[in-house]
């Protein structure tokens, strides 16, 4: 276990994914549905959102449990869990920055030492735990079995053992969810070569320091060298997430713009008198929807 605070130290050295990327289609839960009809996109741009905030010029949308039961509700359960844990990261970055930039003499060195372990574990914790459910909320609204990723960490939605290989007891080729999701999009090269080092860090640091029961070296100094020390480390770490959520936010807008226009399409075949019975259709990321009722 590294024990120096120092972030240089934890970081990632730059290197090649090597996941394979997997054709996917669009399922029908990537709608919210009005009956029959389709009444919007079920994903809600958490990423966009909170890049937004944390440069101080947006909101982050909030979904509450009683939510659910309105008419015309997402059904998407990353999008309700992204909510909480975007509003936690959120609060997290407000008590850290305060605690980081407030004055307070009197305090004790050791419990300003606590303070600042605790609370750069949670800067970590949240990055990491958002960065999965905007993940897992795209992930959701394609046909890609949920149980592929649903108990997957950050760093097996970046590469992770192809499950049929090791079923059959070969060596596993390696699967990168997130460039499967980026390649339709033409994304999956920036999130290979540059985004997948900033996701790395928050995953990295996160596994080496805050989520088991080994934790830094307590070293006491003053206490504005420990409000110090957090809000270098903790700024470090929140640059690259603003800077991976830019890459997120392409994906999420290609994403729901792609949606948003199968949907439209697909709602005037119905009001053409298209029977649900031939509304089974494949919706590919990214390419042209077509239909007869669409040429005329």
């Amino acid at each position: 276990m590294n024990n120096d605070s120092s972030l240089e130290a934890s970081s990632p050295l730059t290197r090649e994914w090597h996941g394979t990327h997997h054709e996917w289609s669009y399922r029908p839960q990537a709608f919210v549905w009005n009956g029959e009809w389709i009444s919007g996109v079920n994903l809600v741009p958490f990423a966009t959102e909170m890049r937004k905030w944390m440069q101080q010029s947006g909101q982050i949308t909030v979904l509450v449990k009683q939510s659910r039961s309105e008419e015309r509700a997402a059904t998407n359960p990353y999008s309700y869990s992204g909510s909480a844990i975007a509003l936690m990261l959120s609060q997290t970055i407000n008590a850290y920055h305060e605690y980081a930039t407030s004055e307070s003499p009197s305090e004790d060195p050791v419990d300003a030492e606590a303070t600042r372990i605790r609370l750069f574990n949670e800067v970590l914790l949240y990055s990491a735990r958002f960065c999965e459910v905007v993940i897992k909320q795209l992930l959701y609204c394609t046909q890609i079995p949920q149980k592929r990723y649903v108990r997957a960490a950050l760093g097996e939605l970046l590469e992770s053992p192809c499950p049929s290989c090791k079923r059959s007891g070969g060596t596993p080729h390696m699967v990168s969810w997130v460039g499967t999701l980026a390649c339709p999009f033409h994304l999956c090269r920036e999130f290979d070569h540059c985004a997948m080092d900033h996701m790395a860090l928050v995953n990295s640091l996160r596994n080496s320091r805050a989520a088991h029961s080994e934790s830094e070296d307590l070293n006491p100094r003053t206490v504005r060298e420990s409000k110090d020390q957090l809000r270098r480390d903790a700024n470090k770490v929140l640059e690259g997430v603003v800077h991976l959520l830019t890459h997120i936010e392409k994906l999420e807008s290609r994403v729901i713009e792609d949606i948003e226009k199968k949907g439209t399409q697909i709602n005037f075949l119905k009001k053409k008198g298209l029977p649900p019975e031939e509304c089974n259709f494949n919706l590919a990321p990214n390419l042209p929807f077509k239909h007869p009722l669409l040429m005329v």
